[in-house]
């Protein structure tokens, strides 16, 4: 049923409108008793008497919570006849009700005798008298609903606000709002600021305008309001409604046109946000929302910040606004501010094993390669290799959470690349796919709050060498490493110096890595001496190189084997040539010997041949061979023809001849 003077939809059984006031079908108007709505049956219904109300300003049901100040007659109302009973063996007791200071915020119940449990469904809570509604300025922004941003150590709870380009426009509404009425919607997308932008109109508006400071209520969404403009008749002073999403606060008993009317006329400000799609879903339309919004004064909010915006966000003097500077990437600042704390408890929860605890390490993994500097898009067999690393750092970890067998590697990236809020994931997908970055405030944050303490050694030295071999620039890990670890290479630390030595390495300065290596493999790192004497036989200091390449390989090294024996291999052909030249047939013969290859045998032939007339019987017989089984250049026609043995079969091929054993 709708009333004939506003139109507010009300209960069929109603006969006396809660909007406007007006009665009808005989019912009293203005001030007199309302009528009373008829119980319903049950067992708060019409076995119940009812208490009656006078002089209420508007009519209160038998449901109602709401608090008026009506005085309270608590004799019960007549009651209908009842059905004769059989006599009880005990009269019944005598009910006696009291009701302290006349006034009630809840509900009354006046019974004889009840009989089994009762239940009572309040409605939203009472809602305060105007003259006890807060001033403004006694009000934090975190009083509105502005989200809470990261928060670590002393730092307060919200960072200082930063004004958007919408300002000057919402602050004029705001101060005509505050003369004269009316409503005042900011609209925006999710997380694009709309609650903050809002809430500093109303802290700082009315100042900037010359009025008065005014009061400020905030009901809960589903409150009725059609009570507050009784609460506000006659007051002095300027008011604001604050209504955030206002989606939740429209309906019969929520902001109507007629109650909006009434604001009006009392001079009320309701001023409310709204987000785009909602606000679109009830403007437009023949509900009765759309009525209310037509009047409505908007002023549009966008997530993007515009480049003004940015340039006062690089004024502001804030840890977290610096942060959101740097580490937002694509994102608009207030995203980045309100996603900041939700992304990093979920993130820190997940390492449970019942949750997600090699999700969790792989996101530590993306954490961790941009705590080293590396800011780019990363390949996922990096972050694979890493969060794998961890997996056995962890493990030597007694208190650490070890990825359970059950999460395989695919739900986890599944996990950490799922969107949160509609905005981003925990991971971050590449300009290329299958390339991942963590969303910035998780890095931003586990730097400022220290929670993860200093990136492992081995984190640093995978990020430069699983990084090059998938072609990541890692020079600005070489940077950040200095920065963490420089310090205690400087103090002799051996890890410190091997980190810092393949840092530099990998980012290309071969020369200070040089220095870091020198300074652990003087201390005995196998490591250090075997990456050291590669660097010197690279440059030609092959006998250092010998020195440190041999405590490489007598620690295990591998890899030092070969290079050893190759120095060595060089360094004999120098010293075999210098006695060769100087006339030693046995240097002659070994340095043949050593010269021998397939396919070039000129240099060992002609050794061999200095040997053998100098008198070495296995020179010359390693040269018939020679001989033998390849073909050499034909013998000077001035030299005199040596006596030769008939040759034996000719070998085949596919088999290299053997030089036979020394005599």
């Amino acid at each position: 049923m709708d009333c004939p003077e506003c139109r507010a939809a009300l209960p069929d059984e109603d006969r006396f409108c809660s909007e406007c006031g007006h009665a009808f079908d005989g019912g009293p108007a203005g001030g007199g008793l309302a009528p009373a709505r008829t119980p319903p049956e049950g067992p708060l219904g019409r076995d119940l008497p009812l208490t009656r109300w006078s002089r209420s300003p508007r009519r209160l049901s038998f449901w109602d919570t709401e608090p008026s100040q009506a005085s309270l007659d608590l004799s019960p109302l007549p009651s209908e006849p009842e059905e004769p009973r059989e006599p009880e063996s005990s009269p019944a007791p005598t009910t006696h009700n009291t009701l302290s200071g006349g006034v009630t915020d809840g509900p009354v119940i006046q019974a004889g005798t009840i009989t089994g449990g009762v239940t009572i469904h309040s409605g939203a809570p009472a809602q305060a008298a105007a003259d006890n509604w807060p001033r403004v300025g006694r009000l934090h922004r975190s009083w509105f609903g502005v989200r809470p941003t990261s928060r670590f150590g002393d730092e307060p709870g919200l960072p200082p606000y930063v004004g958007r380009d919408c300002d000057g426009e919402l602050h004029r509404l705001v101060g005509r709002g505050l003369a004269e009425g009316g409503l005042v919607v900011v609209t925006g997308g999710p997380l694009s600021g709309k609650t903050s932008t809002a809430a500093w109109a109303a802290l700082t508006a009315w100042d900037s305008v010359g009025a008065d400071e005014p009061r400020v209520h905030a009901p809960h969404p589903g409150a009725d309001l059609s009570d507050l403009p009784f609460q506000l008749h006659d007051r002095t002073g300027p008011f604001i409604v604050w209504l955030d999403d206002l989606e939740g606060h429209l309906g019969p008993r929520g902001l109507t046109t007629a109650l909006l009317a009434r604001f009006a006329q009392e001079r009320v400000l309701v001023l409310a946000t709204m987000r785009d799609k909602a606000y679109d879903e009830h403007r437009f339309g023949e509900r009765p929302a759309a009525r209310v919004l037509s009047g409505a004064h908007t002023v549009e909010l966008s997530r993007r910040w515009s480049d003004a915006e940015l340039r006062r966000l690089g004024e502001a003097d804030d840890p977290r606004l610096a942060d959101a500077r740097e580490w937002r990437g694509k994102r608009g600042v207030t995203e980045y501010l309100a996603l900041g704390p939700e992304l990093w408890d979920e993130w820190r929860r997940a390492r449970r094993a019942q949750a997600h605890p090699r999700g969790h390490l792989l996101v530590r993994a993306a954490v961790d390669l941009a705590r080293c500097g590396l800011r780019q898009d990363v390949p996922l067999p990096v972050l694979s290799a890493v969060q794998e690393l961890y997996s056995e750092y962890s493990a030597q970890n007694p208190h650490a959470v070890l990825p359970g067998e059950s999460e395989l590697f695919e739900d986890a990236l599944a996990w950490a690349t799922r969107p949160r809020y509609e905005a981003t994931g925990l991971l971050v997908p590449g300009a290329t796919e299958g390339t991942y970055r963590a969303y910035g405030s998780l890095v931003a944050d586990a730097v400022r709050s220290g929670a993860l303490g200093a990136v492992p050694d081995e984190v640093w030295a995978d990020v430069c060498t699983v990084g090059s071999a998938h072609g990541l620039d890692v020079a600005p890990v070489a940077e950040a490493c200095r920065a963490a670890l420089a310090s205690r290479g400087a103090e002799g630390d051996i890890d410190a110096c091997v980190v810092l030595g393949i840092a530099t390495e990998f980012a290309g300065d071969v020369s200070e890595a040089e220095g870091w290596y020198r300074k652990a493999a003087d201390q005995g790192h196998a490591g250090a001496c075997n990456q050291l004497g590669h660097i010197l036989a690279g440059r030609g200091a092959a006998v250092e190189a010998i020195h440190y390449l041999e405590q490489a390989a007598a620690g295990g090294c591998q890899d030092a084997y070969v290079t050893l024996g190759k120095l060595h291999r060089d360094r004999a052909r120098h010293w075999l040539t210098k006695g060769a030249e100087a006339g030693d047939p046995q240097a002659a013969f070994h340095l043949a010997e050593l010269l021998l290859r397939p396919g070039r045998v000129e240099r060992s032939v002609h050794w061999y041949r200095e040997a053998a007339e100098a008198g070495h019987r296995d020179a010359g017989f390693a040269l018939n061979v020679l001989r033998v089984g390849i073909t050499l250049r034909p013998e000077r026609e001035d030299k005199p023809a040596k006596r030769r043995r008939p040759a034996p079969p000719t070998p085949r091929p596919d088999v290299p001849p053997t030089p036979p054993a020394s005599r």
